[in-house]
């Protein structure tokens, strides 16, 4: 109800389809995650965060790729659990993500919106707003970067694959020549982001590019998760899109400056 009276707003998402996102616009994103991270005098258990959740969000979990609860099971589409099961059967990709995690945890927490999307984003008359707070909490702030950042690299696979995401992909070669020329062009995006956010927090710790790079390789798979929950069967996009995250996800310092977020 309050975002009817941000009048004549467009959402992020609306903005990337018409091809209006621009370098400014991801560098004011930028600037306002770094701001809202560097808010409030730091979430120490003394400071004015005592009472934020601080509880870890539901995704990434080791837990769930170790293996399904029943109840979880038994709710998941034919899609989801297809899904999950790319998950639980790759040693390499569960080791990765539990490394993350245990990187987040031991990374100083601040203010975090946990769930930055780009339909989180009104613009109206020029000015950007931040919406949707309910996944608020203090946390990683790699995980914001990494899911702005994630956003683009989804973006640049699925606008690089055919229009019909169920149609052949083509070659190995051409696929990954299309996604390579994707990432490419969305790049600048995510640089004018960093050099924003950098702005706004320019004592952000050293290791968080390489953590929100890892952040943005598991967004390829909270992606592939949200659309198998409406879906009978995983499409060839997502599985494409999946793979370039398990990539990231094992080596994310090879691909930081890959992304425009360097170190």
């Amino acid at each position: 109800m309050a975002f009817e009276f941000v009048e004549d707003a467009r959402s992020g998402t609306d903005l990337l389809l018409a091809a209006d996102w621009d370098d400014d616009l991801a560098h004011q994103a930028g600037l306002a995650i770094g701001e809202m991270h560097g808010m409030g005098g730091g979430a120490g258990p003394c400071g004015p965060w005592t009472a934020a959740d601080r509880s870890a969000p539901a995704l990434p979990s080791a837990e769930l790729i170790a293996g399904l609860p029943v109840d979880v099971y038994a709710a998941c589409s034919a899609a989801e659990l297809q899904a999950w099961s790319l998950l639980q059967h790759d040693p390499a990709l569960a080791e990765a993500i539990s490394r993350l995690l245990r990187r987040a945890d031991e990374a100083e927490a601040t203010p975090a919106h946990c769930d930055f999307r780009l339909e989180q984003m009104f613009v109206a008359a020029d000015r950007l707003y931040l919406c949707d707070w309910e996944e608020f909490r203090i946390a990683d702030p790699a995980r914001d970067v990494g899911s702005f950042a994630g956003e683009w690299l989804h973006y640049a696979v699925t606008s690089a694959t055919a229009s019909d995401a169920d149609a052949e992909l083509g070659s190995p070669a051409e696929i990954i020549r299309r996604i390579a020329g994707g990432i490419e062009r969305q790049q600048p995006r995510i640089a004018a982001f960093w050099a924003g956010y950098r702005c706004a927090r320019p004592s952000a710790d050293r290791d968080l590019a390489i953590r929100a790079t890892a952040f943005a390789g598991w967004h390829m798979f909270d992606r592939m998760l949200a659309i198998a929950r409406r879906s009978p069967r995983l499409r060839a996009v997502d599985r494409a899109a999946a793979g370039l995250g398990r990539t990231i996800l094992l080596s994310p310092v090879s691909f930081a400056a890959t992304l425009g977020l360097e170190t």
